[in-house]
């Protein structure tokens, strides 16, 4: 095997592994927090939640109650929005709003101005190679050979 192989084979590995790694750590972080009763154990991560500010002047449907024995929290507003725009139709209302930004006409002529100096450099550059090419293949004549021999 050349070195080159044996690299890239490590790599691969070495990629699989810490995707496996982000995997099991993603998920071990969600099992966390849908269950925030449960004392954290010493070898699992424990999650800081940043305290809320306490007001002291919240409406009454605002305002944390025990309902049947249980302790009802209204969600905050960050919640509320994080529910709201992970919705489905949410996200599709985002993306086709990026999709009809990407469609317009400044940003078409954007991209293809883009585009189109990308293209011209690339062609600049296979040119370029190409004479380089070119003159490495016909040696040209040495200084001394118009003297003669």
């Amino acid at each position: 095997m050349s070195a080159e192989l044996v690299i890239l084979v490590s790599t691969a590995v070495l990629a699989v592994v810490a995707l496996c790694a982000a995997a099991i750590s993603v998920r071990a972080v969600r099992t966390l927090r849908q269950t925030p009763t449960q004392t954290p154990v010493s070898h699992e991560i424990a999650l800081v939640e940043r305290p809320t500010p306490v007001v002291t002047h919240l409406p009454a449907s605002l305002a944390p109650r025990v309902v049947e024995g249980r302790l009802i929290v209204p969600p905050t507003q960050q919640q509320v929005v994080a529910t709201a725009l992970g919705r489905p139709g949410v996200r599709l209302s985002v993306f086709t709003r990026g999709v009809a930004y990407a469609l317009r006409p400044e940003s078409r002529d954007r991209i293809l101005g883009m585009m189109r100096r990308e293209y011209r450099r690339r062609r600049r550059e296979r040119l370029q190679a190409g004479r380089r090419a070119a003159r490495a293949a016909t040696p040209s004549a040495t200084a001394d050979s118009w003297i003669g021999s």
